[in-house]
């Protein structure tokens, strides 16, 4: 699970919201008391004799009703003589009915953190709420903050009283800041609830790419610093995104905050506008390196998808009612493809690990999810009829981008792919503009190929199974989800990876004619196959590749490194006619078609959809 849709104000709605009375929460963190504290609000002045007080029954993301409204108590309301107003509020609901509103002046409850609920409470813990006095406060602001029913963009004013040493990592400027207390402002609940803080003492770092400063913020319970790691982990990546983006970010401020105290079974992140809070376990170093960079890509990259192109469900959010989009393939799958293929585009990663995240997501999509299930649906009804298939989102909705991508630049020669789509959605349905749920496909061809709209007729909203042969195909790309075929055998000896490096022969038992020619032992460390040096990474690639023209009687040559009597090891040449062949089943498998079997069109698509990842 991941991510929260990113709200807007329309621009032409700011100038009178600054008008409005704002709303002023003020929270006391050095009174928390074990998993919970006390907000107090002073209101906006209210014009009717009966207002509703609201906490969010679900918030943009996680696509499952949370009702932030059972882990609010003792709410109280007051006039400015202090005098106790009427409150009505059934048990469990999200909504306190207040008497007398007109003499309202100020509004005091206690929040109850998420994160020390049962792990079936029904609040993801990456939009959740964590209150630990002395260690960590991480406020997503839906879980602190209630609003007054249709004052939603109204102004609001965030005053923080904090413990000694403590640090408030956020997107948000603070506006005044002492070492015993912080005052953000906000324009509206919409900013508000896109605003996540996280207080505790400070282990941060910053990255500058070019008019955007980028703060990374840490909290791990061991105390240890590991900001600056991450940061010097994630500015490569970070980097590329900058220039798939076009060179230039449309934001100045962005902040990664993670903790690292989550104990719930579920891990993973939620991403706003200018922010993206990771909720996740006490991991070790070495596996914060392995899965936060790419994780944080993905949630970085919805500074594009929905932050400047979505629709009008995802830009005026309905906190009480899930009214969603048909875009999910658009918000969270093409955001998915593009942390991966960015790493692709860039030389981050090779071709070879492209295709096996691509493969695996084909697999996982196939078999866990309903394949003939059309996405808009699907997405229109995630958090309720559907709910069981949103992580689809993250494997057929990437899927989606990726053969969208490659269709895009099979019309255009290469020349025009997915990237270029959305920046044209950007300039067209940016900051201050969204577009009509059910025009977005005419929109798209109308920006790009009038055969896109079938595409997306077909495999988005219908139910057809995407076939991922026919699309990687028109990139010069080989796949098939199982195929059986002979091809010549090498001894058929067991082969490993070892630590990733090494390709290591670990069984002798079923060797044929050609592997007893060979003379395998086991622990034989393969070199170079034919003069080839070759890896535990590109063993097997490469072999496909070598064996695919062999005849039969062709001489294979294998250097191996293999331990001698005095424990040392030494290089040895293995050589035999190849001879046998043998029948080998793949699935899920996705390969570089030899250059001299494609086209000048598919060599163009090929080229603009993988670039340096190719080389």
């Amino acid at each position: 699970m991941k991510k929260i849709f990113s709200l807007f104000i329309l621009v032409s709605m700011v100038a009178p919201v600054f008008a409005q009375q704002p709303y002023h929460y003020k929270v006391d963190l050095t009174k928390a008391s074990k998993n919970t504290v006390q907000v107090t609000l002073r209101t906006p002045k209210m014009s009717k004799k009966e207002v509703n007080f609201l906490m969010p029954a679900i918030i943009p993301g996680t696509y499952m009703l949370s009702n932030f409204g059972r882990f609010i108590s003792n709410l109280k309301a007051y006039d400015k003589k202090g005098k106790e107003l009427p409150v009505a509020h059934e048990k469990l609901s999200n909504s306190w009915k207040i008497g007398k509103a007109t003499r309202l002046d100020n509004v005091s409850y206690t929040v109850e953190d998420t994160w020390h609920q049962p792990f079936d409470a029904g609040v993801y813990p990456m939009g959740g709420t964590s209150i630990q006095p002395g260690k960590n406060f991480s406020i997503n602001a839906p879980g602190f903050f209630g609003y007054f029913e249709n004052m939603e963009k109204a102004p609001c004013e965030l005053e923080f009283v904090k413990p000694q040493g403590f640090y408030g990592s956020s997107a948000l400027e603070v506006i005044n800041s002492s070492d015993s207390s912080d005052l953000f402002k906000v324009k509206s609940v919409y900013d508000l609830y896109d605003s996540p803080i996280m207080y505790c003492k400070p282990d941060t770092a910053s990255i500058n790419l070019g008019q955007t400063k980028v703060l990374v913020s840490v909290y791990k319970p061991d105390g240890k610093k590991y900001a600056g790691m991450l940061a010097s982990q994630m500015k490569q990546l970070l980097t590329a995104t900058q220039n798939y983006l076009g060179g230039k970010l449309p934001i100045k401020k962005y902040a990664f905050l993670y903790n690292f105290s989550n104990k719930a079974p579920m891990q993973g992140a939620l991403e706003h506008n200018n922010s993206s809070f990771y909720a996740m376990d006490n991991m070790t170093e070495a596996k914060m390196k392995n899965t936060i960079v790419s994780i944080s890509a993905h949630e970085f990259f919805h500074i594009l998808t929905p932050l400047s192109i979505s629709s009008k469900e995802i830009k005026e959010f309905n906190y009480q009612q899930p009214v969603l989009s048909k875009h999910l393939w658009l918000y969270e799958g093409t955001t998915e493809y593009d942390a991966h293929h960015l790493q692709v585009l860039y030389g981050l990663t090779d071709y070879q690990q492209f295709f096996k995240t691509l493969s695996k997501k084909i697999a996982t999509s196939q078999s866990q999810y309903i394949d003939t299930l059309p996405f808009t649906i699907m997405s229109k009804e995630v958090a309720t009829t559907y709910k069981k298939q949103y992580g689809n989102v993250y494997e057929k909705g990437a899927l989606i981008g990726a053969c969208l991508d490659i269709y895009l630049l099979h019309l255009s020669s290469g020349k025009y792919g997915l990237g270029q789509l959305k920046h044209d959605l950007g300039i067209k349905f940016g900051q201050d503009k969204y577009f009509d749920d059910d025009r977005l496909f005419d929109e798209i061809a109308a920006l790009s190929f009038p055969e896109v709209k079938d595409f997306l007729n077909k495999y988005v909203a219908g139910n057809t199974p995407i076939p991922y042969t026919e699309f990687f195909a028109m990139a010069g790309v080989d796949y098939h989800t199982r195929l059986q075929r002979y091809i010549y055998s090498i001894g058929q000896p067991g082969i490993a990876t070892m630590a990733g490096n090494k390709a290591s022969v670990v069984g002798v038992s079923n060797l044929d004619e050609v592997g007893k020619k060979l003379g395998y032992k086991l622990m034989d460390e393969i070199v170079s196959l034919n003069g080839q040096p070759v890896t535990g990474k590109d063993f097997s690639e490469i072999l496909d590749r070598q064996r695919a023209p062999w005849k039969a009687g062709d001489m294979l040559t294998i250097v191996v490194k293999r331990r001698n009597d005095a424990g040392e090891m030494e290089q040895k040449t293995l050589t035999a006619p190849v001879s046998v062949k043998e029948r080998i089943t793949e699935t899920y498998k996705m390969t570089l078609m030899d250059d001299k079997d494609i086209t000048p069109l598919q060599r163009a698509v090929r080229n603009a959809w993988l670039k340096n990842g190719c080389s």
